[in-house]
């Protein structure tokens, strides 16, 4: 199966690493422009295509799903489809813990790509608020480490780590929303599979370990 969205995860870290590592901001700044440009254009023309860029291809049916995936519901837009009626019939406080019903052959790929779907569904639009602000929470204090230390090495370690984890949890969640074409990406932490706790956790784990390496530099110093 075609993995662009790990290919565009790389791809917006890599323009993220290339801003922290200290260029020019005019630089960056007119990359960053240049690349929204074409990234605006893309979408301008993929709504006005219909989402028909190359038919018969996997990737067009990801796209045409993603522009309206009410017109093939039997198909490509099953899925999408699907995680709308259960965003839907979650409401503000959700149908009960265990108590989906999408999850139930329903909603395809629901313990791993469409995971916040589910959550939603079952604890509602409260719950999936609270998830996002813990998850928000712990990315924005490892970017916090990054940006506070004084060591190069670690700084760019925090910032390449916290920001792994934001696009992830961007890529996965606009997935489910609709507001980026689906792409397989898995929500950090939530999502069933072992490789990508494995991955989140090491996330985790290096930003801890840079954090801990700032502060025994600074004691060493008094």
């Amino acid at each position: 199966m075609p993995n662009l969205g790990n290919t565009a995860i790389i791809g917006l870290l890599a323009l993220i690493m290339i801003g922290a590592s200290g260029i020019s901001w005019r630089w960056f700044s007119g990359y960053g422009k240049m690349l929204l440009t074409i990234s605006l254009s893309f979408l301008l023309f993929l709504f006005i295509s219909g989402g028909d860029l190359i038919p018969g291809s996997y990737i067009n049916a990801r796209f045409k799903a993603f522009v309206n995936p009410f017109t093939d519901l039997a198909s490509s837009g099953h899925q999408l489809a699907n995680s709308y009626y259960a965003i839907v019939d979650g409401g503000w406080f959700g149908r009960g813990l265990g108590n989906s019903i999408e999850k139930q052959g329903f909603l395809p790929e629901a313990h791993t790509d469409f995971i916040f779907s589910v959550i939603v569904e079952e604890l509602g639009i409260i719950g999936g608020i609270i998830i996002l602000a813990v998850i928000f929470f712990m990315i924005t204090r490892m970017l916090l480490v990054g940006m506070r230390a004084k060591d190069p090495f670690n700084s760019m370690i925090s910032i390449g780590c916290s920001s792994f984890l934001l696009i992830q949890v961007f890529v996965n969640l606009g997935g489910a929303i609709g507001l980026v074409p689906e792409t397989g990406v898995t929500f950090p932490f939530l999502s069933q599979g072992g490789s990508s706790f494995l991955i989140s956790t090491l996330a985790v784990g290096l930003v801890l370990n840079s954090s801990a390496d700032e502060k025994l530099k600074s004691l060493s110093k008094l």
